[in-house]
């Protein structure tokens, strides 16, 4: 599910702020490009039963007008398993109003924060 929401800043400091909340959910930014506001990270795999999975996280970020930044994050979870017969590998999108209400949150926070310390 990709999730949509209008930040108030400027596209600078919601750049840096999404780096930052992602590092803080645990997500290793593998690539960013500032130029087109794409953020990709994901998290660490992790053995679970005789599968593993991890987590990735993308955002997409762009300026609309003076001081309104729109932010579009998707995040999917990774699933592989192996047997006898071969890998298999699964992509589960989340779809979690609440945890992107609170990622959407914690990201608005940061940019206020790096708002302020630039004054």
């Amino acid at each position: 599910s990709i999730e949509s929401k209008e930040l108030e800043g400027n596209f600078d400091d919601a750049f840096k702020a999404t780096l930052q909340v992602f590092q803080d959910y645990g997500y290793i930014i593998k690539d960013s490009d500032h130029a087109s506001g794409v953020i990709h990270g994901e998290t660490g795999i992790k053995q679970v039963w005789c599968s593993m999975e991890y987590f990735e996280i993308s955002s997409t970020l762009e300026q609309f007008g003076t001081n309104i930044v729109k932010e579009r994050v998707s995040l999917i979870k990774k699933v592989k398993a192996s047997s006898q017969y071969g890998t298999q590998e699964n992509s589960i999108i989340i779809d979690d109003s609440e945890l992107f209400q609170k990622l959407y949150n914690d990201i608005q926070k940061e940019m206020f924060i790096r708002k302020n310390l630039s004054k």
